[in-house]
C-alpha cells in the first residue's frame, strides 16, 4: 500500500489531528467574534443575529467532527433516524395534554375568581 492510498484510506475512516486542531481554533475564533459582537453591538438584535449564526456554526462543526456525523453517517443514519421518529412522535402524543392542561388552568381560575367574588 502507498502512503497516498495509506492517507486515503486513513480519511475515510475519521478526523485527525490537524482537523481536530482547525476546528478547536475555529471555535475559539466563533467564540471570540461572538463576545466581540456583543461587546461592540450591545445586545440589541444584530448581535443577536451574529451570535446566534456563530453558535450555529460551531454546533455544526462539533456535530459534523467530534460526533464523526460526517464519517459515519453510514453506520449512524439507522440510529438517528429513528430516533428524530420517534422524537415528533412524542411531541405530537404530549401536545394535546399540554394544550389542554393550560384549558383547564384557566377554568379553575375562573372558577376560583367567581367563589371567591372578584
Amino acid at each position: 500500500m502507498t502512503d497516498l492510498e495509506h492517507k486515503e484510506h486513513a480519511a475515510d475512516h475519521g478526523p485527525n489531528f490537524q482537523t481536530y486542531i482547525a476546528v478547536f481554533i475555529a471555535l475559539c475564533v466563533g467564540t471570540g467574534l461572538s463576545f466581540l459582537a456583543n461587546l461592540f453591538l450591545g445586545q440589541g438584535a444584530a448581535s443577536f443575529w451574529i451570535i446566534m449564526a456563530v453558535a450555529v456554526f460551531k454546533a455544526t462543526l462539533v456535530a459534523m467532527i467530534f460526533m464523526h456525523l460526517k464519517f459515519d453517517w453510514g453506520r449512524l443514519y439507522c440510529i438517528v433516524i429513528p430516533v428524530s421518529v420517534m422524537a415528533v412522535m412524542m411531541m405530537i402524543v404530549l401536545l394535546p395534554d399540554s394544550v389542554f392542561y393550560w384549558h383547564h388552568l384557566h377554568r379553575q381560575q375562573e372558577t376560583a375568581a367567581e367563589s371567591t367574588g372578584h
